[in-house]
């Protein structure tokens, strides 16, 4: 993890990682030309990939950025909860340029393979439309009905929650700093998302009374949970 940290020189980088966050990421990828002089294969692990493919436009032809995304974690960060199996089973998507892949990309492939995960490739567009839904929505939402909920019955009724809540909102425990990096590079995408949530909520809202929107809703929602991972 490079964190917001000085890059470090390496006289004999082979492959560089970046897994700070996005715009803290963009920076380090300007600075690397100074910090690293041999040739490489530099990579990320953002959450969106546009802005960084566009910055990488401007490394030294020595270098090769290829953007990484490893689709895991958890809410909490730090040292304290890492974990070997981190990766394991778990998709790593990969965004190489059109002009870009080979034997860089193989290389990487082999490398996350090794700590477990299940390398794939995927369009730079078309991963940061995905990933808004996928996980920005998700994100957002967890954060926006923590508070919500919270705001409305403070700590004592919070203490009555039940598993249905605490399950629901368990992103909600996630660090702003790295999610405000997020939403401001993947602003319209992630904007789309929410307005597509929100209009379904007001359709909610209005068929109250009635219940068939909402059972719609919840037919449908059941039958797409049937497709999550096991």
């Amino acid at each position: 993890d490079v964190g917001a940290a000085d890059p470090v020189v390496l006289a004999e980088a082979d492959v560089v990682i970046l897994a700070a966050p996005v715009l803290q990421n963009v920076d380090l990828l300007a600075r690397l030309d100074e910090s690293v002089r041999t040739p490489a294969v530099i990579t990320d692990t953002g959450s969106t990939k546009r802005q960084m493919a566009e910055a990488a436009r401007v490394l030294p032809a020595r270098f090769t950025f290829i953007g990484g995304h490893p689709l895991a974690g958890a809410a909490v960060g730090g040292l304290e909860h890492a974990r070997p199996d981190l990766f394991k089973d778990r998709p790593w998507l990969f965004t190489p340029a059109n002009e870009q892949g080979g034997a860089a990309l193989a290389r990487l492939i082999e490398f996350v393979s090794a700590l477990g995960a299940r390398p794939s490739v995927v369009g730079i567009d078309a991963h940061d439309r995905m990933l808004a839904y996928l996980s920005h929505l998700p994100q957002l939402t967890a954060s926006a009905l923590m508070d919500v909920v919270g705001s409305a019955v403070q700590e004592e009724g919070l203490a009555l929650a039940g598993r249905g809540l605490i399950d629901t909102t368990r992103l909600a425990s996630s660090p702003a700093n790295i999610w405000k990096d997020i939403a401001e590079t993947n602003a319209d995408q992630v904007g789309a998302a929410l307005d597509t949530l929100i209009a379904l909520l007001q359709e909610l809202r209005a068929d109250l009374g009635k219940g068939e929107r909402l059972t719609e809703v919840f037919q449908a929602a059941n039958h797409w949970r049937q497709s999550l991972p096991k």
